[in-house]
């Protein structure tokens, strides 16, 4: 079991006379960006300002690899991580919270398409997914599910979408499966070397990033 916790970017449209690379960098780096400032202006309002401003200083002089969110760069075709670093900064929280309908201020950026979170991943080997999928699901239990399942490149051939959508029947219940009107959405993504699992409070439509 691997406790690290990635939000996922998917590249956004390809507009001719851009460099790829350049335009998925900006991507990321827009994502980083926005969520050192908005979710510390949410963690700043249960302290003082001083304290924050102390706070951002700090991290700023420290070791990048330190730093509260660490960037991965393109890792598989169109897909680039972004690691949290601090327990408060779980992905599937992140997610839920800023690209949720009633947020108050949503990311945007013209250079991404989604963000997928990653709150828990394994080996994407059956016994190991088993395991991760009691670990991320079994609280959820009797509520309304949807499963979003997104196998990256070489990934297809190892955890299927039949493994994952039979996991949630088990641990979820068969009965609670709802497409039109579901209370979590279940997030799993396939990478050659892991399997990943989150749960979201939002439907699959949300996790898509506005240009605008």
């Amino acid at each position: 079991m691997c406790a690290a916790r990635v939000l996922q970017l998917l590249q956004g449209g390809y507009i001719d006379g851009e460099h790829k690379d350049l335009r998925f960098g900006q991507g990321l780096k827009d994502l980083r960006l926005w969520l050192e400032v908005e979710a510390e202006e949410v963690k700043a309002s249960t302290g003082s300002v001083s304290q924050s401003l102390d706070a951002e200083l700090a991290e700023l002089r420290s070791d990048p690899a330190e730093r509260r969110f660490l960037t991965y760069g393109m890792v598989c075709k169109q897909v680039a991580f972004l690691r949290t670093q601090h327990d408060q900064d779980v992905p599937s929280a992140l997610v839920s919270r800023f690209l949720a309908p009633e947020a108050s201020k949503r990311f945007v950026s013209r250079f991404a398409d989604r963000i997928l979170p990653v709150d828990l991943s394994s080996q994407p080997k059956a016994e190991s997914f088993s395991r991760l999928a009691k670990d991320v699901l079994a609280a959820h239990a009797g509520r309304q599910w949807r499963l979003l399942y997104e196998p990256f490149r070489g990934g297809w051939n190892t955890i299927s979408r039949e493994d994952a959508f039979e996991a949630c029947k088990e641990i979820l219940g068969a009965d609670s499966q709802s497409v039109a009107d579901p209370e979590i959405t279940v997030v799993c993504t396939v990478q050659p070397r892991f399997v990943g699992l989150a749960v979201v409070n939002i439907d699959v439509d949300y996790l898509r990033v506005e240009d605008e």
